[in-house]
């Protein structure tokens, strides 16, 4: 993280975001037609992630031989995406939130989806591009800027940034300090959804029917594993990270919705 092709690459991001606000707000295309664009282009940018993500490899089935426990080739091969390239990070569920916003015909709902989307694709996108999840994955800087994927996954953010600062800051949507209550629910049911998620496309571990670990942990929103280094080997210890990760995630977001604020007190002045 913050390697010499993240940074490259944060620069780009950031030149790419200013570019993109500047020409939405000069050239002030309905909010419609820009969610349909970006609905468009993240499908498509999906879709080369799961290609570039997608693994051909063995079937494979477990056997003992010479009384040691291994994995046997069958001669089957299968495709395969690994579980946490999945789309269920909240960036990626932008695609969801703007084909919503899109159908929904009802205004007040409309206006939800779309409240939710300025504070989830704004704080995701910053938090992607700043915190690069794949930047381990590269060993030089050359390798990260000549990654088809690198690029796919910064452009994405630059992108829903973008379209987030769009619909808070242009006065098509009316998006209002008060609506950051939207967000707030949206993101608390997709935290609670994700203790769910992470537990089916976990790996457990069993010895004489009992749950000893897991082999193989998926952490969407983070929900297993912590940034803050927290040791979490109790329920007690792990209900204090969600106490925190509540009450920073609550903060983040009225931070994020606070220029809405300000910039309706000046309306009204």
């Amino acid at each position: 993280m913050f390697g010499k092709g993240h940074i490259v690459f944060i620069i780009i991001s950031i030149i790419l975001i200013l570019l993109g606000t500047v020409a939405c707000f000069a050239k002030k295309p309905p909010v419609e037609k820009v969610l349909k664009t970006g609905f468009c282009l993240a499908s498509a940018m999906e879709a080369v992630k799961m290609l570039l993500s997608l693994q051909i490899v063995p079937v494979v089935e477990p056997v003992i031989k010479g009384g040691e426990f291994m994995y046997r080739e069958t001669g089957k091969y299968s495709p395969y995406i690994m579980a946490e390239h999945l789309p269920f990070e909240l960036c990626s569920l932008q695609i969801l939130f703007m084909f919503l916003a899109l159908v929904i015909k009802n205004e007040t709902w409309k206006k939800r989806c779309l409240s939710v989307i300025y504070g989830t694709a704004l704080i995701g996108g910053t938090v992607a591009i700043l915190l690069s999840s794949i930047a381990p994955e590269y060993d030089s800087a050359t390798d990260f800027l000549l990654s088809p994927r690198a690029w796919e996954f910064f452009i994405y953010h630059s992108m829903i940034i973008v379209i987030a600062i769009y619909i808070g800051f242009g006065r098509e949507c009316d998006i209002h300090f008060a609506d950051c209550k939207w967000m707030i629910a949206a993101v608390a049911l997709l935290d609670y959804a994700s203790l769910y998620l992470n537990s089916m496309l976990s790996v457990p571990a069993y010895l004489n029917d009992r749950l000893i670990g897991l082999e193989y942990a998926v952490n969407f929103f983070s929900s297993y594993n912590n940034p803050f280094g927290i040791v979490v080997r109790e329920k007690w210890q792990y209900l204090i990270y969600l106490a925190i990760r509540i009450s920073i995630a609550v903060t983040v977001i009225l931070l994020v919705y606070l220029p809405l604020y300000l910039r309706d007190r000046r309306r009204s002045k």
